[in-house]
């Protein structure tokens, strides 16, 4: 698998996983509707890379499932039919999970397998938050616990991811990493975001939510270089960061 499909399927977990526990009944459908097009261009994405580099079938057929299954999503979402359109993001999400899971190989060491998850889900959460700041320039009115449960959530995420990486520093002598690489891995992608998440939710909580979206998308830009990083460190050294 590519660095393309690998990301793009992190990712497609991650935004349909964080979409799981929003309150419908406080965010208007159409933020549903649109991450929900989102995650049916990272599965094209992602089929695409996959149909190109020959992936195995089953990887093809699933990923054809979650395009499809994003497409019912938007369609569900976009009609206002929540009872409808959760359990498609249920679908789509077990069905990303299992892409992400089956894509390290049913002989990847348990640790590999926890990192695809976890950065899918911290890659996810960041981009769902920052989506979900944008909304309000076209729902100003919008409750503001939705922003600060979703920052939250980013922050929960890259704890779990920072503490794998730090699992993963007890094989850096055999493995012999780039220094740039680790700094761009640790500095750029876990602790920048790490102040960037603290200063979001200080301003999502005053409700000052164009200057926390401001500072989300700078946030997502760090970590999506520090997965990156990460992810050439993996393949060059064959340990998980």
């Amino acid at each position: 698998m590519t660095l393309v499909s690998d990301l793009a399927l992190r990712l497609l977990f991650g935004l349909a996983a964080a979409l799981l526990p929003l309150p419908s009944r406080q965010i208007p459908p159409a933020f549903f509707r649109t991450l929900h097009w989102i995650a049916l261009g990272l599965a094209v994405l992602a089929a695409v890379d996959l149909f190109v580099h020959a992936a195995p079938e089953f990887a093809r057929i699933a990923i054809v499932g979650c395009a499809v299954l994003a497409y019912l999503a938007s369609v569900a979402w976009g009609l206002g039919l929540p009872r409808l359109g959760w359990p498609l993001t249920a679908a789509l999400t077990l069905g990303a999970t299992l892409l992400v899971d089956g894509s390290r190989g049913p002989s990847a060491p348990p640790l590999e397998r926890a990192a695809g998850l976890v950065s899918g889900l911290y890659l996810g959460t960041l981009l769902c938050a920052m989506l979900l700041g944008h909304h309000y320039l076209t729902a100003p009115s919008m409750s503001i616990q939705p922003l600060v449960s979703a920052i939250r959530s980013a922050g929960l995420a890259l704890l779990a991811r920072a503490g794998l990486a730090l699992a993963a520093l007890a094989a850096l002598r055999p493995a012999h990493p780039s220094s740039l690489l680790l700094l761009m891995r640790w500095g750029l992608g876990l602790a920048a975001p790490a102040v960037g998440l603290f200063l979001a939710h200080r301003t999502a909580r005053i409700r000052s939510t164009q200057s926390a979206t401001g500072i989300l998308y700078a946030t997502l830009i760090l970590a999506l270089l520090g997965e990156l990083a990460s992810l050439v460190l993996a393949r060059s050294t064959a340990v998980t960061y």
